[in-house]
């Protein structure tokens, strides 16, 4: 039995009449009834009653229409979800984030995509840069936003952010009144940290830059988190280096001050598998590239 069977069926049952059906469905009239007959004739039952002046439906065919409509119904549904997935409006979608992306244009990225793309099942992780890389590799996520990954690739990219590297200062801090800060001028300052064993780009960046300043920053607390460092700042127990989108989600107790003659910068990308990307991660990078481009 094919689906064109039951298409000529329902079209012959509505219309009881043959010539009328033949032309809604365009094709020939003796074709039409060819068709019916062989569907009847795999059924092993006369669905219509035929006369050379009208068509009625037998019990068999009234009992059989309704069944014959939710197949068809049925079909068009799972046919439209397969044209959906492939245009990436339903599926699943799993996504890896280190927190520095949460104070960009993560989140406005993720309310859009929900908003159009509502049928897509979507999953948020925290994970760390080498997390991610992991877990794209195993097939485990999707798309990581993090840090440009190195040494892997395999994997694809796009940008996210350029954000701009700035201090993190205590409001109470002398040098808070400062339009910029000379970084030598916090070399006896005390610093709040990832832990080293941590790998993050931000504790990197302040490494090399206090390095090229003549000094090595003195540790003094430690966080696993960008929130919980600026909470640490805003405490008074030390000074760091944050984006400066940070600025945008304002903390009692915290500054935010650009460097000296200095233009460090923090990138994001969207990384994602090589030649295996399923169409959720394409829709995604459209409207990821969408809000970026703004």
């Amino acid at each position: 039995m094919e689906l064109r069977h039951l298409r000529y069926f329902v079209a012959v049952a509505e219309e009881l009449h043959f010539g009328r059906a033949a032309v809604r469905l365009r094709i020939a009239q003796p074709a039409l009834s060819q068709q019916v007959r062989q569907l009847e004739r795999e059924l092993g039952v006369e669905l219509l009653a035929r006369t050379k002046r009208r068509v009625a439906l037998t019990e068999p065919g009234r009992l059989f229409l309704p069944e014959a409509r939710r197949t068809l119904a049925q079909a068009a549904a799972a046919a439209d979800v397969a044209r959906r997935a492939a245009a990436g409006q339903v599926g699943r979608l799993r996504i890896g984030y280190v927190d520095a992306a949460l104070w960009g244009v993560l989140p406005a990225v993720l309310g859009a995509y929900r908003e159009r793309h509502p049928g897509v099942r979507l999953t948020l992780m925290e994970r760390l840069p080498t997390q991610q890389v992991a877990a794209l590799r195993q097939g485990d996520l999707d798309v990581g936003i993090g840090p440009p990954p190195r040494g892997a690739a395999e994997l694809e990219t796009a940008p996210v952010s350029q954000e701009r590297v700035v201090v993190a200062l205590p409001s109470a801090h002398p040098l808070a009144a400062q339009e910029a800060i000379d970084l030598r001028a916090l070399a006896d300052e005390p610093w709040v940290l990832v832990p080293a064993r941590m790998p993050s780009r931000l504790r990197e960046l302040v490494m090399s830059a206090c390095a090229a300043a003549g000094f090595t920053p003195r540790v003094a607390q430690e966080a696993k988190q960008l929130d919980a460092l600026v909470a640490l700042v805003s405490a008074g127990l030390g000074v760091t280096f944050v984006p400066h989108a940070a600025g945008r989600l304002p903390r009692a107790g915290v500054v935010y001050r650009p460097l000296a003659g200095e233009e460090l910068r923090f990138p994001l990308v969207a990384a994602w598998r090589r030649g295996d990307a399923p169409p959720t991660v394409q829709s995604f990078l459209d409207v990821l590239r969408e809000i970026v481009e703004r």
